[in-house]
């Protein structure tokens, strides 16, 4: 084999390394206000499905709304469908209740403190943050069965 190829082949496996060790450092925040407004109590009373923070989590509670724990992947097709169900019916959801989705595969801390141990759970608090119902599964229907 010729240097040249050898050099070339050698360039495309580092480039293609790197992009697979250091993806992540380029998911940054593309609009700073918009994840600070997601924290905004002001907010919470319009908005009823954010990203699980503590601050949502304490701003929901805070505000006297029950809470619905959504652990959802990126990669699990059922979670990514009720996940476009609840945007499109989000008008549907209870006033008095806000969805919290957790990132599964990121969040350990919150995994191992309401044990949760698969993706696609969903669990509802009562207003003073106790757990009320758990369970695994299911499309926006069931989500409103289960909150009712």
């Amino acid at each position: 084999m010729k240097p040249f190829n050898i050099f070339v082949i050698l360039i495309l496996a580092i480039i293609t390394i790197g992009f697979i060790f250091f993806k992540d450092m380029f998911n940054l925040p593309q609009n700073k206000t918009e994840s600070e407004s997601s924290n905004n109590p002001i907010l919470m009373d319009r908005i009823n499905y954010l990203d699980y923070t503590k601050e949502s989590l304490n701003s929901s509670k805070g505000s006297g709304r029950s809470v619905l724990f959504f652990a959802a992947t990126t990669w699990c097709q059922t979670c990514s469908q009720l996940d476009k169900e609840i945007k499109e019916n989000a008008q549907r959801l209870p006033s008095d209740v806000t969805i919290l989705k957790v990132d599964y595969d990121n969040d350990r801390e919150m995994k191992r403190a309401w044990g949760i141990t698969i993706q696609h759970t969903l669990i509802v608090l009562d207003k003073d943050g106790k757990e009320i119902k758990r369970w695994v599964g299911g499309n926006f229907d069931l989500l409103l069965r289960e909150l009712s």
